[in-house]
């Protein structure tokens, strides 16, 4: 995926004349200010790229670097690559995996809640990547047209962004009476560890 490096450094350079006032914007919830002066840098960088703010797990402020589409994976890494050592700050290549006591998410006025999903696996190549079919109960009332936006939401906060678009390929909606009597079904809940165990190490991981 072609990107301009002058670009990657130009937003570096005006993100650490500005972090402060960055910092300050995302503790005010001033979404206007960020959106307005991120987005148009992050756009100019390559296509499909998208960025968040988050304290996540760390006492830091988090600035990510989203690719959104695997190809944008190189970008990313290099970018954040050449990040300034900011105090109070770090950057990471991808939305990371988030801890949650619920799989609760809400988006386009809608809400659904994942914690009885059950998925099932297909390997390829000897483990390099896989897809997976996910079993949603109909009761659930899963809003209809909404399946690849919630099935990404639900898959990346499990796993986080990168290891998304790294290993996994297609997600499978299906809907169905009772998912507790799909074949070789497992509750969303172990997914990461079962991706774990089934995934051989990528060549950056060996």
């Amino acid at each position: 995926m072609p990107y301009k490096e002058q670009h990657v450094v130009e937003f570096w350079n005006w993100f650490a004349s500005n972090a402060s006032r960055i910092h300050d914007a995302y503790r005010r919830d001033e979404d206007g200010w960020l959106d307005t002066n991120i987005s148009p840098r992050i756009d100019r960088i390559a296509d499909h790229l998208n960025w968040e703010l988050g304290p996540y797990n760390d006492p830091d402020d988090t600035f990510v670097l989203s690719p959104t589409i695997r190809d944008n994976l190189p970008v990313t890494r290099a970018a954040i690559a050449i990040a300034p050592q900011i105090a109070g700050w770090h950057f990471l290549p991808a939305k990371p995996a988030k801890e949650l006591l619920s799989l609760t998410f809400c988006a386009h006025e809608c809400k659904i809640n994942a914690d009885d999903w059950r998925y099932r696996l297909t390997a390829y190549n000897n483990g390099e990547f896989v897809e997976i079919e996910i079993f949603v109960n109909a009761s659930s009332g899963f809003p209809s047209g909404l399946d690849d936006l919630f099935c990404e939401l639900v898959i990346e906060s499990l796993l986080g962004e990168e290891y998304r678009l790294d290993r996994v390929g297609y997600l499978i909606l299906n809907i169905v009476n009772d998912n507790t009597t799909i074949e070789k079904s497992t509750s969303i809940k172990h997914l990461k560890d079962h991706l774990a165990q089934v995934l051989r190490p990528a060549q950056n991981e060996a």
